[in-house]
């Protein structure tokens, strides 16, 4: 007998006012799965993660986490277990905050509001800056970090919270080659420490075809497919969903997206 998703959709609509955003989504991720979501710009990748968490509000079907079903009512408590890291957004640098103290606030959630972190909290916090390679940087201001610092610095919080889905939302979005490489190679080295099981959206093909285990293609609303990465892989399946030709190469052993 499988082990029972982590979290799943069952025919979930999502609409803002009289526009359809979401439109009967099913999907299930299985413990330890690492499922990249792919699609065009205005699919619906960002709305489709929010609902894992609560931040996005579906009309009809059902959404589950852990076994437990996410309503408003659950939302916050089941949010407990989840770690959701964003795009990379400015910040300005004389923000006071230190890299230490930004990747500690990931432990105030599951402390609550009048508890301060202990030794636990700040020994979770200094093993996630040893794991994403920032505890040199531990007192730096988070606003004096370049852009794949900061990225480092999220993943480093959302390994203080102890999820066990992790969300990712364009997490190589405005960095350059090298950041988005170095961000990729520090994420597949996550995965293999720690027992995660991982949803990212983004528009890097070739990042999902060498880290995730499975993608779901999201096209104007609807999954039109589902299944393992190698199997994603194919030139009139991915030319479907983005509109556009692509061709597969082989680069170094490896199969790389070409538009």
């Amino acid at each position: 007998m499988g082990s029972s998703p982590v979290a799943r959709l069952a025919g979930v609509r999502v609409s803002f006012g009289s526009r359809l955003i979401l439109d009967g989504l099913d999907m299930a991720l299985a413990p330890g799965d690492f499922w990249g979501l792919i699609g065009p710009n205005g699919a619906g990748k960002s709305t489709l993660l929010g609902l894992f968490n609560g931040l996005t509000r579906y009309q009809s079907g059902r959404v589950e986490v852990l076994g437990r079903h996410v309503t408003p009512r659950t939302a916050s408590e089941i949010r407990l277990k989840i770690a959701h890291v964003f795009q990379m957004i400015d910040i300005d640098p004389k923000m006071p905050l230190s890299v230490f103290d930004a990747v500690l606030a990931g432990t105030y959630g599951r402390l609550g509001l009048f508890r301060k972190p202990g030794n636990r909290e700040r020994d979770l916090a200094r093993s996630a800056l040893r794991t994403v390679g920032l505890v040199d940087l531990a007192h730096r201001p988070l606003g004096h970090l370049s852009g794949g610092e900061r990225q480092r610095t999220a993943l480093a919080r959302a390994l203080v919270q102890e999820p066990d889905l992790l969300l990712l939302d364009e997490p190589t979005a405005s960095l350059d080659w090298q950041a988005q490489r170095e961000i990729l190679t520090l994420i597949r080295e996550l995965i293999r420490q720690y027992p995660l099981t991982v949803l990212m959206a983004t528009h890097d093909l070739n990042a999902v075809s060498h880290i995730a285990t499975h993608a779901a293609m999201l096209k104007r609303g609807r999954l039109i497919w589902q299944g393992t990465t190698d199997a994603a892989m194919r030139p009139a399946l991915l030319s479907e969903l983005y509109d556009v030709p692509i061709a597969l190469a082989e680069v170094g052993g490896r199969r790389v997206a070409l538009f």
